[in-house]
């Protein structure tokens, strides 16, 4: 998950509250609103209402922090972080690269628990010294309570939780085969998914918890989907296994001088079914540029704006190199958001790798695992 309102940057991350985030925040507040309210019926409405909004506003700040944690051992390992969301099961980091070294990998998945735990004592500390039956300290208390949740629940060993990816690291390091790794403790992450759905319907059905259950079987359908993605995933990336950008690049790289204009682009190639093109200036490559370049320009100036204008520099372009891992160049697609890389050596761009070339690869290559 990549994306939402956008709410700035933290250490070059950029940090977004997804749409579904409002829904947890507001049911989170009226569950804790009540849930006071049968604690301290003295209390006012108005009062309950703030220290529950206070509470879940916090609540999503230890959220950040937990995948904060998470992103700076990424950084410290060399793993780029494009993003951290938070949306209604919590918040997820994006990284741009799977970790190098099980190593890396397990520090990375135990730093996100570690923050929530000492989240947890920092609040429970706080909560004594301001007294439990205060309004300050019934807040501080819940928070506590809601981190060790937190941290317990992102324990399980099951992907995509991060005791998943514990479990991952150990099998990885045990075994040294990622692959199968990854797919071991996704199959884990279904099974406890599986778990959560039946434990819901036996909310539902035996205890007439309707609210209860459904969310506890929204939950492991998420975990459900989230595993099953990372089995596919697991498989594509088996299936390039061995494969070089040379060996599925596509040598057949439209070009355009950097003087026609967007309208020339427009009509000669992308109406002809082309998306994008290398742009040649004075003999040699000077950039790239794509149907979303085109689109940036109002169409009032197609015919007096030169494709050099508008197209990316290709000193901006990502490239790949023949020898580089095919599986490497599917992560940079991915990281970077492209639909096409050239294979470029010696400054000549020989060819490119395209996500259609790359569907045709893993179609070749079955897909599959062992």
């Amino acid at each position: 998950m990549d994306g939402g309102i956008a709410i700035g940057r933290v250490l070059g991350i950029r940090v977004y509250l997804h749409p579904t985030w409002f829904v947890v925040f507001f049911l989170v507040t009226i569950t804790l609103s009540s849930a006071l309210g049968q604690e301290h019926a003295e209390w006012s409405g108005t009062l309950r209402t703030l220290l529950a909004g206070g509470t879940a506003a916090l609540f999503f700040c230890a959220i950040f922090l937990h995948e904060l944690g998470h992103s700076l051992l990424a950084l410290r390992h060399g793993v780029g972080v494009r993003s951290i969301t938070l949306f209604i099961f919590g918040g997820v980091a994006v990284m741009e690269k799977e970790p190098a070294t099980p190593r890396a990998e397990f520090e990375i998945a135990i730093a996100g628990p570690i923050v929530s735990a000492l989240l947890a004592l920092a609040f429970t500390w706080l909560a004594g010294a301001a007294g439990a039956d205060t309004p300050v300290g019934s807040m501080l208390g819940w928070l506590s309570w809601i981190n060790f949740i937190l941290a317990a629940f992102n324990l399980l060993p099951g992907f995509p939780l991060d005791g998943g990816r514990i479990l991952r690291a150990l099998l990885w390091a045990r075994s040294r085969d990622f692959q199968r790794a990854t797919r071991v403790a996704a199959n884990v992450g279904q099974w406890i998914a599986y778990g959560f759905i039946g434990l819901g319907a036996a909310q539902v059905l035996f205890y007439g918890n309707l609210v209860g259950g459904l969310w506890q079987a929204f939950i492991g359908w998420f975990l459900l989907s989230a595993s099953g993605a990372t089995v596919r995933q697991a498989a594509i990336e088996h299936s390039l296994a061995g494969l070089l950008a040379r060996d599925v690049m596509n040598p057949d790289v439209p070009r355009v001088q950097a003087g026609i204009s967007v309208g020339s682009f427009a009509r000669d190639l992308v109406m002809r079914g082309r998306r994008w093109a290398l742009v040649e200036e004075a003999g040699r490559t000077a950039g790239l540029i794509t149907l979303s370049d085109v689109k940036r320009v109002d169409p009032e100036q197609w015919e007096t704006t030169p494709v050099g204008r508008v197209a990316t520099p290709i000193e901006a372009v990502v490239t790949a190199t023949p020898t580089q891992p095919v599986r490497e160049v599917l992560t940079a697609i991915g990281a970077k958001n492209v639909n096409q890389i050239p294979v470029v050596e010696d400054g000549t761009v020989l060819g490119a790798v395209t996500r259609d070339t790359l569907v045709r690869a893993i179609e070749l290559r079955g897909g599959g695992l062992p």
